[in-house]
């Protein structure tokens, strides 16, 4: 297949290798090149932009397209061309000025053809360009070159006639540029593109291809990561890769099969299979994934490997599985493999013969089965699945730890619990994950309504005593008792040095807490704590993609709260997100997309925030609820309604049912008063404004109150003791929130501003320098933003005043301080940001100076 046969030369070339103005340059000055690389590295796209490069120096070069029902004709390639020159040639005659000759794929080239072009070029008739296929590393076949035509063509090159260049495999920043530029691949959320991304193993067909199929079904409405993963046998995606892993020997696609039906193997298991040297010549290949765990679990590439199996056939892969599953369970006392105990549970769950033979053995071994079956399905959330599995393993042994997983299946599903079955489990009897788990299980029950929080579904080796004190800690949170929630996180900590899992969470909790208390210093020392267990060298091995992104959403959600740059922290998600992808850890891709959504109404990008969001409700099945959701999707809503996006932040906020929880009800009202500003009710948001604020007072939340005493103070309705209270907080708090709302108070008192709509959006958005701007996926989350010097034409025509005040606007500089910066009266200055405002639809203030200052960055750097 010539890859990339839909492609056109408007498109970019990416990689450093791929200069078509410089080829065509050698061309011009007489040098023949070949072009050699490895399918899917982009050899076609590349001939194709030397074509029209050279058109555009008038050179018009003659094509020849080798085809393989001619490769047997002799010059039947050259004789199919039809260029008068070609006949020339063939004829012995040398064309005025000679001829450039193009050839894709030369290696199909039949023999006379190939032979016949070398003389030609040996003897100064022809400059030619030929792409050549050459076997990419782990090929099945070294020597692709059955009838020698590349070697002729290669000879060129050793003879000193032709120079060579060598198309690389794209790399992963190569990819990410190539991916922002596809066709619809706007529509695709940041979770989908770093799942592509490692499954194209760095061929530009393939990316091109995923992308394909991942637009097309959110343009049906259907589910991108199913598409990619379960294509048509003969549709363009199942060619590319059938390709693409045909080319591998058959022992690597043997081993990545194997490796992809027990994923997050460690590897001194799979060295009991597999040779140490394959893979780690895969994990080097980049077609394994090895985690940087002191285990190094595995992961194989999901779409090469379900390929390969396909090509191999599922029974021998069926085979392989099932003689390593026996082999463990002879060898039980000397090792354990949890990944294949649950395939051998899944076998058994089917009804397969061999499964329940294997399984026959004694009670506590098929109990054994069962429960790491079990934990397995209640950690991806497949509940279901983990009762069925718990039932099966009770009916072998009646386990405390596989009661408690049946008690959390239940939970989770929402279909009910035995209250006296959870109270019956003695948290002794239980392991030391048990333990853990059993105190976040009663969490569950107890608190969220059988609902899942965003990050409760984690491995780790807690033990009951520092769950209960995390417990407390929410609990004190939900009230707004954060000093008591502080007095608990700390209490953890000081429980947890010793177990990094744990010890992130409570480090987590502490930082939280110190922030809503508004004591921004302290809440950053925790979390400087956090990075250095996330940049630690070799991460601890209970600390899971999981952990990681948890830690880097509630940081995001606290920088969001106080106010602060939350940039540099969100520069970690992209990094994060792809080891997720790799690891094929569907609960971490939820979260990632949780925290680009919240990231993203941040950096002033609400509707990319709410397709994030959007696709994360998608992909959850439902199991996405509960306090920690609820708050997510209300910070959307109002990020939404800031923005001028009135009616998707009302249509967000209609959908939310919020429960009991002090500090969702105070949310909903403060999100409610927002959305009611921007549509212009002030009556209305007076009276939810009024709510918010009575939910707030007398509690030790700065970050919150002093929102709730500035809306009052927009809208007009706040009393003088509040007035006193918001300029006590305001100078009482390190929050960053504090150093904004201090100069909008001043500029509000002082009568330079009246705008209602300088209370939709409370904070600065985050700096683009630390990811903000031109997101790209290997830097922060999508696609770079679309070059303002091609956008609407209003920023072109604000005049020289209007823009520098918008700047020093964005600077945080209010009216009054930008009339005594440049000599103006604070009624002109009022006035030039009225206009620019008006000009390019800026809802705020804050708006005009981002969307300017944005511009601006941007025609310095075209």
């Amino acid at each position: 297949m010539r890859e990339g046969r839909s492609w056109t030369w408007s498109e970019p070339l990416i990689g450093a290798d791929r200069d078509a103005t410089a080829l065509a340059g050698s061309l011009l000055a007489g040098t023949s090149v070949i072009v050699a690389g490895a399918r899917g590295s982009g050899r076609s796209h590349l001939l194709r932009a030397v074509a029209g490069d050279l058109a555009a120096h008038g050179v018009a070069a003659a094509v020849v397209r080798p085809s393989t029902v001619l490769s047997d004709v002799p010059f039947g390639a050259l004789d199919a061309v039809g260029d008068p020159r070609i006949v020339e040639l063939r004829r012995g005659r040398v064309p005025d000025g000679g001829v450039v000759v193009l050839v894709d794929d030369v290696h199909t080239l039949d023999v006379d053809s190939a032979r016949f072009l070398a003389r030609c070029v040996a003897d100064g008739r022809v400059t030619l360009l030929a792409t050549l296929l050459i076997p990419r590393a782990r090929a099945r076949r070294v020597d692709l070159d059955a009838t020698g035509v590349g070697q002729t063509m290669l000879s060129l090159w050793l003879d000193g006639l032709a120079e060579r260049l060598d198309l690389s495999e794209l790399t992963p920043t190569d990819s990410e540029q190539l991916l922002a530029v596809l066709p619809g691949a706007s529509t695709l959320d940041a979770t989908i593109c770093g799942a592509i991304l490692w499954r194209a193993d760095g061929s530009r067909t393939l990316l091109r291809e995923l992308v394909a199929e991942a637009v097309g079904a959110v343009a049906g409405g259907r589910d991108p990561f199913a598409a990619i993963r379960d294509t048509p046998p003969h549709s363009r995606l199942s060619v590319a890769l059938k390709l693409h892993t045909g080319d591998l020997a058959e022992g690597d696609q043997e081993c990545l099969a194997f490796l992809n039906r027990l994923p997050h193997v460690e590897f001194s298991v799979a060295t009991r299979f597999v040779s140490p040297t394959r893979l780690e010549a895969l994990i080097t290949a980049g077609l394994v994934h090895s985690d940087r765990s002191p285990a190094r679990r595995l992961t194989a590439n999901e779409a090469i490997a379900r390929e390969a199996e396909r090509q191999l056939g599922t029974g021998r892969i069926d085979a392989l599985v099932a003689a390593a599953g026996s082999r463990m369970l002879d060898d039980e006392a000397e090792w354990w493999c949890a990944p294949l105990a649950v395939s051998i549970a899944e076998r058994w769950h089917r009804g397969d013969d061999a499964a329940v033979t294997e399984v026959t053995r004694s009670p506590a071994l098929r109990a054994r089965i069962a429960l790491d079956a079990a934990r397995d399905a209640n950690d991806r959330g497949d509940a279901a699945h983990a009762a069925a599995h718990a039932a099966r393993g009770l009916r072998s042994l009646d386990s405390p730890e596989l009661r408690l997983e049946a008690a959390f299946a239940v939970a989770l599903l929402g279909t009910g619990t035995d209250a006296d079955a959870i109270d019956d489990i003695d948290p002794s009897d239980l392991d030391e994950e048990g333990r853990g788990r059993l105190a976040r299980l009663r969490t569950v029950v107890a608190d969220r309504g059988l609902a899942v929080p965003l990050y409760a579904a984690t491995k780790g080796d807690a033990d009951a005593e520092i769950e209960r004190h995390l417990d407390d800690s929410a609990r004190a949170g939900a009230d707004f008792e954060w000093s008591r929630a502080v007095h608990s996180a700390e209490k953890a900590l000081a429980l947890s040095p010793e177990r990094s899992a744990t010890h992130l969470r409570a480090l987590l909790s502490a930082g939280m807490a110190e922030t809503f208390r508004g004591r921004w210093r302290r809440a950053r020392e925790h979390f400087d704590d956090v990075l250095r267990i996330l940049d630690a060298r070799q991460r601890p091995s209970d600390v899971s993609a999981t952990h990681r992104l948890s830690a880097i959403l509630v940081m995001l959600a606290s920088h969001q709260l106080a106010g602060a740059d939350g940039g540099p922290v969100y520069a970690r998600l992209a990094g994060e997100r792809t080891e997720a992808a790799r690891e094929h850890d569907v609960a971490a891709l939820l979260i990632a997309g949780v925290a680009a959504s919240i990231a993203d109404t941040n950096f002033g990008r609400p509707a990319d925030g709410l397709r994030e969001w959007e696709s994360v409700r998608t992909k959850s099945a439902g199991s996405l609820s509960g306090p920690d959701a609820d708050l997510a999707e209300l910070g959307l809503a109002e990020a939404l309604a800031a923005s001028g996006r009135v009616s998707e932040g009302r249509a967000l906020l209609s959908r939310i049912e919020t429960g009991d929880e002090l500090h969702v009800r105070h949310a909903r009202a403060a999100v409610e008063t927002t959305v009611l500003m921007a549509e212009g009710r002030a009556d209305d948001a007076r009276t939810t404004a009024r709510v918010a604020a009575g939910l707030s007072a007398a509690r030790e939340v700065p970050p919150v109150r002093m929102r709730d005493l500035f809306r009052l103070l927009v809208l007009g309705d706040i009393t003088t003791s509040e007035s006193t209270e918001l300029r006590t907080l305001v100078t009482t708090t390190d929050l960053p929130l504090a150093i904004d709302l201090t100069r909008r108070l001043d500029a509000w008192e002082s009568g330079e501003v009246h705008d209602v709509t300088e209370g939709l959006r409370l904070h600065r958005f985050w700096s683009a320098e630390e990811g903000g701007h031109g997101a790209a996926l290997g830097t922060i989350s999508r696609f770079p933003v679309p070059a303002l010097s091609a956008a609407p034409s209003p920023l072109r025509d604000l005049t020289r005043r209007e823009r520098e005040i918008a700047l020093l606007v964005e600077q945080g500089h209010t009216n009054r301080e930008i009339a005594a910066i440049l000599y103006l009266s604070v009624r002109t200055v009022e006035s030039h940001v009225y206009q620019a405002r008006t000009k390019i639809g800026a809802a705020t203030r804050g708006e005009l100076g981002r969307l300017v200052a944005q511009w601006e960055n941007q025609q310095s750097r075209a």
